[in-house]
């Protein structure tokens, strides 16, 4: 039945997405935004929705009063989706943790004073259920539940620059969602939560425009493709496509919550696949693509996925349809960008 959802973060890459299947799927929305100008944006990318599309300009994430009047006494379902992501700065407890821990729990709080709120749905990382450097671990199975065991210094020194970005972001990860864990379990609130942890999202990205300027986790495949030998890729080869990242969360309303945990983990990983396959795969399909990446490489990490695909009953794409989506995207873009030069 369709419902009025309160969303955060669903100007980006995963929230794009998520937001075209929700409104797809009949909800209205009440979208958080930081920018006046980010309306007319959103109203562009959904022209057959914006009857069902609110807004709530709220530039500061971290504002519980903000978005507790936001939420007013008729929404459903919350959805937050806004994350510092990492290479946005240098400063770890302002730049990364501060803004991680301040927005959940500002959403958590103002969720706890909205009656008609039922379930709040909390995009997190399978990072956040990792020790700091454990995508180096040979053979590392994530389960849920193992996040309070994480041992991580917030007054640690990171590396500065391309180095600590990784570190920082999955530390940022790892704290935010304790501090989910230690709220719920604190407040023991009216509505029941859910995280989403996905491993590296890739896929068509509805907000990018510039070939030259691909984001997130689909730039980090394109450069480590390019890495020359004997460089490593920039992550592992463990990745899900963001249209099942959004099912997983829109899905997520259906699910049944663990009795007595404060929060329910739902871990998000495609098909298992290697540096190897993929490498094949783009040479042979896409000869133009600027590929020095070689062998040999780590094998990736497992992840529990068996909560999506049993409860939610999500089929994972494989791995040549995710980077086909990427890839036929930087090519169409290119394009376009070549024909509106002549």
């Amino acid at each position: 039945m369709p419902s009025l959802i309160f969303v955060t973060g669903g100007t980006g890459f995963i929230g794009s997405q998520f937001l075209q299947d929700a409104l797809q799927a009949g909800h209205h929305v009440r979208l958080s935004i930081r920018r006046e100008g980010q309306v007319d944006e959103v109203k562009k990318r959904f022209p057959n929705h914006v009857s069902q599309l609110e807004f709530a300009h709220i530039p500061d994430i971290g504002d519980s009063t903000a978005l507790r009047a936001a939420l007013g006494n008729d929404v459903d379902y919350i959805f937050h989706l806004a994350s510092p992501m990492p290479g946005k700065g240098e400063d770890f407890k302002t730049e990364y943790l501060k803004p991680a821990v301040d927005g959940t729990e500002a959403i958590l709080n103002a969720a706890a004073n909205a009656p008609s709120v039922k379930r709040v749905v909390v995009m997190s990382s399978l990072l956040a259920l990792i020790p700091l450097g454990g995508l180096q671990i040979p053979g590392l199975e994530i389960k849920g539940g193992s996040n309070p065991s994480i041992a991580v210094d917030p007054n640690a020194p990171f590396p500065s620059g391309p180095a600590g970005y990784g570190a920082k972001y999955a530390a940022s990860k790892i704290l935010a969602h304790r501090a989910t864990i230690d709220w719920m379990a604190a407040r023991k609130p009216h509505f029941s939560l859910v995280t989403v942890n996905p491993t590296f999202v890739l896929g068509y990205d509805m907000t990018q425009t510039d070939p030259t300027k691909p984001g997130g986790i689909n730039a980090f495949l394109l450069r480590s493709l390019a890495t020359p030998t004997p460089g490593k890729p920039v992550i592992p080869a463990a990745f899900v496509d963001v249209r099942d990242v959004s099912s997983v969360l829109l899905r997520s309303l259906e699910l049944q919550v663990e009795k007595g945990a404060p929060l329910t983990e739902v871990l998000v990983n495609g098909n298992p696949t290697s540096w190897e396959e993929i490498i094949g795969f783009v040479k042979a399909r896409y000869p133009s693509v600027d590929v020095k990446l070689e062998g040999p490489f780590l094998t990736p990490f497992t992840a529990d996925t068996s909560r999506a695909e049993t409860q939610l009953g999500v089929k994972w794409r494989g791995i040549q349809e995710i980077l086909a989506s990427v890839l036929n995207q930087q090519m169409e873009l290119r394009s376009r960008s070549v024909r509106a030069g002549l």
